[in-house]
């Protein structure tokens, strides 16, 4: 018995744990996102409009209460400062300065100076060799693995999180010897070692009412033994039962929990885009308003309008993948995929110097699949590109393989590294600095459900991504 509640023990900490690191990961790889949203306003508004960004950070201190400031330091100490209350010290604007200064691109962390349970987060803005600012976050360590769970007030429980280096401790500790958990946080700018640790006593391994409840058991098997062993033998096999279901039981509940964490980090990221969009967008249609250029502006609201309809079809089918029945597919344009994605894309296109080129089939090609998946897939695709160089020249290419419809998406950027290539549509693999290694594992769920195949080709002259799926029946008899 001793030995079985140690197990169901180790098994509870180890899906607990794994369950609050999830919960820690995904709520640093908000601050991301924040810092994202920030420096566009910031660059767009700059040191005269700081009003913009202190609107923003006073509603990301408001909802997130674990981010305690937001603060723009200038490289120059004589130039104004941007910064929520309480403002840093002397030392921690040196120390933001230090952090952006050393950035080629990727987010700085580093510990507080004056509040040891705090930690840094910084961008340089704007993010390039020019930049003359940084931009902070200062995190609370205990509020990022904060939790409700009863099971860590256990005071046999204890968390810590420490620095990626593992020498600086910021918040709780745990005593070595013990069973525990270690494992860096998921996400690229804050792989912060997140770790736990429960001392099991004896009453941990064999509590008393358990003990009472087996001695009970023993002693009626004993009396009843002279009853027959036929009638003992079906006793202890529903003993047997009872343990096996409960132990189903458990083991189910941690299987929900992940698939939870799995869905909510999966509608992070796919939502993260359109409204990367519609923030972008609002911006640039507030800057055409001041100005008067009405005949721009309404181009922005269409574009803005298109991209809040995206996002809702993006809920709608996260909503529909839920029911037990699914909606049928429905026959689709590969084609209006990738014009549409192409239309999607062309304001960034611009802005980064790249350019989107179609390279299509010369009769129209329908796929039964959910065109708003599709688009996704081919949207997911390009984006890709879009990061992997600034001046990115992506083809979208197509043409027919037998039963088969051809979507190529080509680029001219660096490709994918060697050591990444078989593990690239792998949940949380990536090699961007700041990604989250989810979107090639979302394209690659959506092309099973419409029976197709996503794959990297080998041996070509540009990075080529190749999506093959079959053939509409239902266009075909049309």
């Amino acid at each position: 018995m001793a030995f079985f509640e140690r197990q169901n023990v180790v098994r509870e900490l180890t899906v607990k744990s794994a369950t609050l690191h999830r919960l820690a990961s995904q709520r640093a790889d908000q601050h991301d996102a924040h810092l994202t949203s920030l420096s566009a306003i910031f660059v767009a508004g700059g040191v005269e409009r700081q009003d913009l960004v202190l609107d923003v950070a006073a509603t990301i201190t408001r909802f997130y209460p674990r981010i305690t400031s937001v603060n723009v330091v200038p490289y120059d100490p004589s130039q104004p400062m941007i910064e929520t209350q309480p403002s840093l010290s002397a030392q921690a604007r040196e120390r933001v300065v230090e952090l952006a200064r050393r950035s080629t691109g990727a987010l700085q962390i580093g510990q507080m100076p004056d509040l040891s349970d705090h930690y840094l987060l910084v961008k340089r803005t704007p993010n390039s060799d020019v930049a003359q600012h940084g931009l902070a976050l200062v995190i609370d360590a205990r509020a990022l693995i904060a939790t409700d769970d009863p099971f860590w007030e256990a005071p046999s429980t204890s968390l810590r999180l420490s620095t990626p280096d593992g020498q600086t401790v910021l918040v709780g500790q745990v005593a070595s010897g013990e069973t525990g958990f270690s494992k860096p946080l998921g996400s690229v700018s804050q792989p912060l070692v997140f770790e736990t640790s429960l001392a099991i006593g004896l009453s941990d391994l064999l509590p008393a009412r358990k003990m009472f409840s087996v001695i009970a058991v023993v002693t009626t098997l004993f009396l009843l033994s002279a009853f027959g062993f036929k009638q003992r033998a079906r006793t202890k096999d529903a003993e047997n039962r009872a343990k096996l279901s409960a132990q189903e039981t458990r083991l189910a509940h941690a299987s929900r929990v992940n698939a939870m964490g799995e869905m909510a980090s999966g509608m992070a990221h796919e939502l993260a885009q359109p409204l990367t969009a519609i923030l972008s967008q609002a911006q640039a249609g507030r800057h055409l308003a001041r100005r008067g250029d009405v005949e721009r502006l309404g181009t922005v609201l269409d574009d803005t309008v298109s991209q809040a309809r995206r996002a809702a079809n993006i809920l709608d089918r996260l909503r529909r993948w839920s029911k037990p029945n699914r909606a049928p597919s429905e026959s689709c344009s590969v084609h209006e995929a990738a014009q549409s994605v192409q239309n999607l894309l062309a304001l960034e296109a611009k802005t980064k110097g790249a350019a989107i080129t179609l390279s299509l089939h010369e009769e129209p090609l329908f796929v039964d699949a959910d065109p708003v998946e599709l688009e996704q897939i081919v949207f997911n695709l390009v984006r890709n590109a879009f990061d992997a160089s600034d001046a990115a020249q992506v083809t979208i290419s197509t043409h027919i393989d037998g039963p088969s419809a051809v979507l190529d998406v080509s680029d001219t950027g660096p490709g994918v590294a060697e050591h990444l290539k078989p593990r690239i549509f792998e949940p949380f693999v990536t090699g961007k600095p700041d990604g989250t290694g989810l979107g090639l594992a979302l394209c690659q769920r959506l092309v099973e459900e419409m029976s197709g195949d996503i794959m990297l080709l080998d041996d070509t002259n540009q990075t080529t991504f190749r999506l093959s799926l079959p053939l509409s029946t239902k266009a075909v008899a049309t």
